[in-house]
């Protein structure tokens, strides 16, 4: 897959209704999750779930600004 195809799709994603609606779910009940946790390995899981879903959101952000082909080390 190109740079730009990739871009393509994550524009795709990102310009989804449902892929925003999905996302703002899953990271409302993650808060909520911390929120109301009874313990502290609940409420760092929830943590992580909600690190997770803003961490895919980026993920797909950056893809859409990078078109370029990916680096290559000079040995």
């Amino acid at each position: 897959m190109t740079p730009k195809e990739r871009a393509s799709l994550a524009e795709q994603l990102l310009t989804n209704p449902l892929f925003a609606e999905v996302f703002d779910t899953l990271e409302r009940a993650a808060i909520e999750g911390m929120i109301y946790a009874k313990d502290d390995e609940t409420r760092h899981r929830a943590a992580m779930r909600v690190q997770e879903a803003r961490s895919f959101r980026q993920d797909c952000e950056a893809m859409l600004r990078n078109t370029q082909g990916p680096k290559v080390a000079v040995a």
